[in-house]
């Protein structure tokens, strides 16, 4: 902002000094005065381009983005999602408390994974472990 800063400074100087004498009109003004907003505009937005940027080296350091696991997400889990959610669905189970608290479980962790296929084949297999059903 020190050069945001620096400009209003050299335009009032600039103001000052000419006056009346070389026919500065209210417009001028307002013209550098726009000037003065849209540089500061830019400058704020570099700032936020480079804490994206940084985030992005971040995730990318610590080895967190798994690049094959989100492009076979992008196209298989919705599928398995739905299977998923339509199976093991808390009603299924009405008469068994016990199956009914687990799937309720279940049904909270698949929709909350919905886009994961990773972690919807391992909640697959929990649910074939835990409410016997076959998927």
């Amino acid at each position: 902002m020190d050069t945001v800063q620096q400009i209003v400074a050299d335009t009032t100087a600039i103001v000052a000094e000419q006056g009346a004498t070389s026919g500065i009109n209210v417009w001028t003004i307002v013209a550098l005065a726009e000037l003065v907003i849209i540089i500061g505009l830019l400058l704020s937005r570099n700032k936020s381009n480079d804490k994206r940027a940084e985030l992005k080296r971040k995730v990318l350091a610590e080895g967190d983005m798994d690049i094959g696991n989100t492009m076979n997400s992008m196209f298989n889990a919705e599928p398995l999602y739905k299977e998923l959610i339509r199976k093991c669905h808390p009603d299924r189970f009405a008469p068994d408390e016990e199956k009914v608290a687990i799937a309720s479980e279940l049904s909270m962790r698949i929709t909350k994974n919905k886009h994961d296929i990773k972690i919807l084949e391992a909640l697959r297999q929990e649910a074939v472990d835990k409410l016997n059903i076959n998927i």
